[in-house]
């Protein structure tokens, strides 16, 4: 039994850590999100110095292994796929200079020997709905195959001609009928029908 006057024990026990204690810790978990965000933002614009843009191409530069041409029929632009070309097709893309979509589709592996931009394939699902380009913007229409690589043709509006199929760079103008079977991917120049025409030349061709 305690006496009379005596103090009581004190019953307060240690201070935690400050690890434990709530305020300091967040103050040091906040300083090493800045630090890593600051890291992240340097090893970025390091990287970016290093490595090129991806699929923004220069003018004869496109990343195809064989040519698809173009042609003008009743308004619409059918995609002709030739012979020597032909394999199943995964995805289609339209693009511009910047390789941004003005239309883009994709599907199961599908053969196929023409189609029409902006018309999706029967199957296929639409990833970028289509949008008209302006009249002289540069068009990068391709095609992605399952074997064989990619195949495309790059053009603008005023190389198109009914009965013709543009293709090639510089953009030449093919028989449409002799387009299909001709050795476009081999030797161009050889075709039967073809005419190369200075005025519509791409720019830097």
């Amino acid at each position: 039994m305690c006496e009379r006057g005596q103090m009581p024990a004190s019953s307060s026990q240690p201070r935690p850590p400050w690890w434990h204690r709530r305020w300091p810790s967040a103050i040091v978990f906040a300083t090493v999100l800045g630090v890593m965000a600051i890291a992240s933002l340097a090893l970025w614009k390091d990287v970016g110095d290093v490595l090129p843009d991806v699929g923004k191409d220069k003018q004869g530069e496109d990343p195809w292994n064989d040519p698809v041409g173009v042609e003008l029929i009743g308004g619409f632009q059918v995609v002709h796929i030739p012979d020597c070309a032909a394999a199943p097709i995964v995805r289609i893309a339209l693009w511009n200079e910047q390789s941004e979509p003005y239309w883009e589709v994709t599907g199961p592996a599908t053969p196929m020997d023409s189609f029409a931009i902006g018309a999706t394939p029967q199957g296929w699902s639409e990833v970028k709905a289509y949008s008209k380009p302006a009249p002289g913007a540069v068009q990068r229409l391709v095609v992605f195959r399952k074997v064989k690589g990619v195949a495309g043709v790059r053009f603008q509006l005023a190389d198109l001609r009914s009965g013709y199929v543009a293709s090639g760079l510089p953009i030449s103008r093919y028989d449409a009928a002799a387009f299909q079977t001709g050795e476009v991917c081999g030797d161009e120049d050889g075709a039967e029908g073809s005419t190369t025409t200075s005025s519509t030349t791409l720019p830097g061709g």
